[in-house]
């Protein structure tokens, strides 16, 4: 007990913020606005949540917790600080004090606790589950934690440590492969997706069966995709269980079943807005709703020619009464 009063693990302590290192990963979740914020703060009310350093035998200190404090000290030109010294033998134990400090204080960057993982589990002495011990959290939090350090594109990590993209999106977008990961976080920013509407759309690109003109259409314009996911035309390997016909289906039949859901949708969507549309000769998409018309004529005599070996000698799906009215109420009067 002598012992340990003598040489305490912590104190508070006045230290120089010049002399004090940087903590990179930390200093990953602070922008801007908010050193300013604190710089403002601390010389309105002075410094009342004194930052955490690390301190080694030889002297060497780093922050563990409060770099936006520091930094804000540093900018005003501050000699000295009040802050709470910790020691630390090994420079290992500073990444897992810093790591359980940022939890600890339910303020945390989500891209800055991955990379504190990442480099806690690097020192081979933690597996993912002990990690998860000792912050309290699960092995699925640590995994996900971990795919925004490990998988994710810097272009998108710039939006999470920017605090335009929320870490449930980030994770799920980690899922996608990297060449697909920045396009598509561009496209749900501009298009407002929430965090659910992004992790159903990723988990629509991953599967197996999606068609690439799918995957396209999440890319380019994921809200019109999800509507056509949620509305259950888009890919569906198994639509319903009962289904047996559509179970046997091969690859290149689910491809078209996919494409062919997909260009109802489209189809439907496009019909919307014609009314609201100007006139063909007044519109810039008079070469474009020309061309259209060529395709749509022309797939219209592919699938003609098709038809009858979909089903011969049976009568066309489409002349049964139901379906034809459901069809009809789809398409918007007028049309």
């Amino acid at each position: 007990m002598k012992e340990a009063e003598k040489h305490p693990k912590s104190r508070i302590d006045r230290v120089n913020p010049a002399l004090v290192q940087d903590n990179q990963v930390l200093a990953l979740s602070v922008n801007r606005q908010e050193v300013e914020q604190s710089t403002h703060f601390i010389r309105e009310y002075g410094l009342l949540t004194p930052p955490v350093v690390g301190q080694m035998q030889d002297g060497s200190c780093r922050v563990l917790a409060g770099e936006r404090e520091f930094l804000a000290l540093r900018e005003m030109g501050n000699r000295t600080a009040e802050a709470v010294v910790v020691f630390v033998e090994e420079p290992e134990e500073m990444d897992r004090l810093s790591l359980q400090l940022s939890t600890l204080r339910k303020a945390p960057n989500p891209l800055s606790e991955g990379m504190l993982v990442q480099q806690i589990l690097q020192t081979g002495r933690y597996t993912q589950a002990q990690v998860g011990d000792l912050l309290g959290k699960s092995v699925s939090w640590v995994n996900k934690r971990l795919s925004l350090a490990t998988r994710l594109q810097p272009a998108v990590r710039t939006l999470v440590t920017e605090k335009r993209l929320c870490a449930h999106s980030a994770q799920s977008i980690a899922k996608l492969p990297e060449p697909a990961q920045t396009a598509f976080a561009h496209s749900a920013l501009r298009e407002g997706l929430s965090k659910y509407a992004v992790e159903t759309l990723v988990t629509a690109y991953n599967r197996p069966d999606t068609p690439a003109s799918l995957q396209e259409h999440i890319l380019r314009e994921p809200r019109h995709a999800l509507a056509s996911l949620v509305e259950g035309r888009a890919v569906h390997c198994v639509p319903t269980k009962t289904d047996k016909a559509v179970a046997k289906e091969l690859p290149a039949q689910r491809s078209l079943r996919s494409n062919l859901t997909l260009l109802l949708a489209c189809m439907r969507d496009a019909e919307l807005d014609l009314p609201n549309a100007l006139p063909t000769g007044e519109s810039s998409l008079g070469g474009l709703m020309y061309m259209c018309h060529q395709r749509c004529r022309l797939f219209a005599s592919l699938l003609a020619s098709k038809l009858p070996q979909l089903s011969p000698g049976k009568e066309h799906p489409a002349s049964h009464p139901a379906e034809v009215e459901r069809f009809a109420q789809e398409v918007p009067h007028g049309h």
